[in-house]
């Protein structure tokens, strides 16, 4: 009888050996972050960051052409509380909620500090007396480490695969 939290997932040419309870960590940092933006709890969003962290928000065109150009990017946790302060503080705008689908994370590569990630991601925004809307489907691509903390996010990379987004991206995807 194998104990699930020591129990590895076996390697295939796809996905890297880990153990069930680090894969479960990971599943649970992808949850966490999810029902944090669900919940329009924004301060909490940088604390799933490293310090030096990258965040960017860029279309599938550009990413597989290796353009930089993203619609959004952040270099620093410091660069994502200010970008909290403008969502909650400055920007001025209809309110909506945002709901979060995410994928089970796809282990790609072990690291050093932790693993390669990639989760399927939709982003659903609803209104007062509106349809719901679509604002993002696409994926993630994450660099997840180890961290005195806990797991954290060193990179997370937010590729779109639709061709428009609304006119303003208010809240973190």
């Amino acid at each position: 009888m194998n104990d699930l939290a020591t129990a590895a997932l076996p390697a295939t040419p796809q996905r890297p050996a880990c153990h069930a309870d680090e894969w479960l960590a990971i599943c649970a940092l992808y949850a966490d972050y999810a029902a944090a933006l669900d919940a329009r709890e924004l301060d909490l969003w940088p604390g799933f960051f490293t310090e030096d962290c990258i965040y960017k928000l860029q279309s599938r065109e550009n990413f597989d052409r290796g353009w930089p150009l993203a619609t959004l990017a952040f270099e620093s946790r410091g660069m994502l509380q200010d970008r909290v302060y403008a969502a909650k503080d400055t920007l001025f705008h209809d309110p909506y909620h945002q709901r979060h689908i995410v994928g089970l994370p796809r282990l790609l590569a072990r690291t050093a500090p932790g693993w390669r990630c990639e989760a399927n991601l939709l982003v659903m925004r609803t209104r007062r007396d509106c349809l719901p809307e679509t604002l993002f489907v696409g994926r993630t691509l994450d660099h997840v480490v180890h961290t005195p903390e806990g797991l954290r996010l060193a990179e997370r990379l937010c590729i779109f695969d639709n061709d428009l987004l609304p006119n303003s991206i208010v809240d973190p995807i």
